[in-house]
């Protein structure tokens, strides 16, 4: 029997350290999933307020283009999980030029809203708020409104699509679920037991009929260029562009033309 004793001891601290995987991903996954950056404030724009149907509370910031009309079409923009309400201000004023507002929507625990619980359902909850905004306030209508998401955001505006906030979506660098992309991170956790937000884009596809457009770059190294392939053939009017050697983060400086190019061709004037 001695010589079995190392091999129970070793299957034991595997055992433990397995469990112990298992555990910190439980724990953690909600601070890997919103990494939220240290507050600051937007340097342009107007900041609205309000609450959600939760009663949460609701923050946007409104960057019209620079010769607004209530008719022009309105951008609302879902950042990724590394960004806040400052970086899409500084965005703004590429899509202002495209003759669009924009309004981008803040997340639990980012930004001003930084005190406040982040999961799936408070964002989601808290962009559907902003979208009454955007109604009751700015008078834009969904047939108005087209939804950007970018990484994290594409699966809170796959959920605003699905609840009819907007006549077309564009989906930049996105991912058929949080657990898929977990399973694929960490496939000797069964993660599917575990995950809390899923974000379920692929789940709510079918069930989307405007126009929806996917913008992946071939060399996305966060969200892999497949997620958006199979997403892009599961939307009932969805289409893929291929954006060739993009990565998660650069669309919007290395590829900015092919991105914008992209854009025009969906999201109109």
């Amino acid at each position: 029997m001695r010589p079995l004793r190392p091999l129970l001891r070793l299957a034991r601290a595997l055992a433990i350290a397995y469990v112990g995987a298992a555990l910190m991903f439980v724990a953690l996954q909600r601070n890997i999933l919103f990494p939220a950056p240290p507050p600051r404030a937007p340097a342009a724009g107007t900041v609205l307020e309000g609450r959600s149907a939760a009663g949460r509370r609701v923050v946007a910031l409104w960057s019209p283009r620079a010769h607004g009309a209530p008719e022009a079409i309105t951008v609302a923009y879902l950042h990724g999980n590394g960004m806040q309400l400052a970086d899409c201000a500084e965005l703004a004023p590429l899509l202002n030029a495209e003759g669009w507002n924009v309004l981008s929507v803040e997340y639990p625990g980012y930004g001003p809203l930084a005190g406040d619980a982040p999961s799936e359902a408070a964002l989601v909850d808290v962009a559907d708020g902003a979208m009454q905004l955007l109604r009751t306030r700015l008078a834009v209508a969904p047939a108005r409104t087209v939804l950007l998401g970018q990484s994290l955001g594409t699966g809170v505006a796959t959920a605003l699509a699905a609840r009819g906030a907007a006549s077309r979506v564009v989906l930049m660098t996105p991912f058929r679920s949080i657990t898929a992309v977990a399973a694929e991170m960490l496939p000797w956790l069964p993660v599917r037991f575990f995950v809390r937000d899923r974000f379920d884009s692929e789940a709510l596809a079918p069930s989307i009929t405007v126009p929806v457009r996917v913008i992946h770059g071939t060399a996305d190294e966060v969200i892999p260029f497949s997620h958006g392939e199979r997403l892009a053939k599961v939307f009932p009017r969805g289409d893929l562009v291929r954006i060739a050697g993009g990565h998660h983060n650069d669309l919007w400086s290395a590829h900015l033309d092919e991105t914008l190019t992209a854009l025009r061709g969906f999201v109109g004037r």
